[in-house]
């Protein structure tokens, strides 16, 4: 039994249990995606579970999940206010802007024009774009399993950034590609994405009426932005890993006719702005965000008298909650990301 329960330990170790947590979530995924089954909030937070009994922190999940997924989910209800208001999207003025900054040329367009009949890339980039809140579920989830505070600086910053577009939604919609094309405005620009692959939402999101025209800015970009820089504080190689994947969520998206470029800059901008405003400003002003600091203890010296003499700084070892040295009090706890 012993023997048992240091491997258990072992495998619980941040290291061994992100890499098989991402792959099991990525694994569930894919045949959630291949079945046709919508990849949303309420199915991961029930895919998590397991995770959670395995990590021996189920109680800790709930505390710390339960609250998040259900206030995504009540933004997600929220998108649905949008239309309802009356408020024309812009339109045409976005192609205008798009083809000013492109010489005349609207680069979904141009995409699809050149690889629109390449099979292969629609199911990849469909793929790409089904994974839209997948990719920051396994980002919260790696930062939970790794270090909570990161975690739940992740958390709060995702819930703000969606918020804070909800407004744009809400007080200037923008409509995507493919609705300028139904419109007219751009002919050859096709919504590439239905009809690909099927994928049948959970009954929460059959209820839900959501905003077909809430294209600025692109939360598809903003999302995998601020999972890197949130990633950045945990493992730098893991971060410049999420590089490749947020250029082919970029790219996807605009191929797919979702999304024009100016919107992918916005999120993408909106993103690194809510990061920042994160790590300036709220950080350092909420308990829970803050990093807690590590005591450390000095194991005295052979043959060393604590208290005596010279020996009694570097032989004395701290009280509980004290710390030997000022300058260690924030130590950074984690572990190398596998990868």
């Amino acid at each position: 039994m012993p023997a048992v329960h240091r491997v258990i330990r072992r495998f619980r170790r941040p290291g061994p249990l992100v890499a098989v947590s991402v792959a099991y979530l990525a694994l569930v995924s894919g045949i959630m995606i291949w079945r046709g089954i919508s990849v949303s909030p309420d199915y991961l937070l029930l895919i998590l579970v397991p995770v959670a009994l395995v990590s021996g922190r189920f109680f800790a999940f709930l505390r710390d999940w339960v609250p998040f997924v259900a206030l995504f989910l009540g933004y997600e209800a929220l998108s649905g206010i949008a239309p309802k208001l009356g408020i024309r999207p812009e339109v045409g003025s976005m192609v205008h802007i798009e083809r000013a900054l492109f010489a005349g040329r609207d680069p979904s367009e141009v995409l699809q024009r050149h690889f629109g009949g390449l099979h292969w890339l629609l199911i990849a980039c469909t793929v790409i774009y089904f994974c839209h809140f997948l990719f920051p579920i396994a980002v919260g989830m790696v930062l939970w399993l790794v270090d909570r505070t990161q975690f739940l600086r992740f958390t709060v910053a995702l819930l703000a950034m969606s918020f804070a577009a909800f407004v744009f939604f809400l007080l200037l919609p923008t409509a995507p590609p493919w609705y300028a094309h139904d419109l007219g405005f751009l002919p050859g620009v096709h919504d590439l994405v239905h009809g690909t692959l099927p994928s049948a939402v959970s009954p929460y999101f059959q209820r839900l009426d959501a905003d077909p025209v809430a294209a600025f800015p692109s939360l598809h970009a903003a999302y995998p932005t601020l999972g890197a820089l949130a990633l950045w504080q945990v493992s730098r190689r893991t971060a410049l890993f999420m590089v490749p994947w947020c250029l082919a969520v970029w790219f996807s998206v605009v191929f797919l006719g979702q999304h024009y470029v100016i919107d992918v800059i916005g999120g993408i901008i909106l993103a690194i702005a809510t990061w920042t405003v994160m790590m300036l400003f709220v950080t350092p002003r909420v308990r829970a965000l803050r990093d807690r600091p590590v005591a450390v203890t000095v194991v005295p010296e052979a043959g060393a008298v604590p208290g005596i003499g010279a020996g009694a700084g570097a032989g004395a070892v701290p009280r509980s909650g004290e710390h030997a040295n000022p300058a260690e009090e924030t130590l950074a706890p984690t572990e190398e990301l596998p990868g």
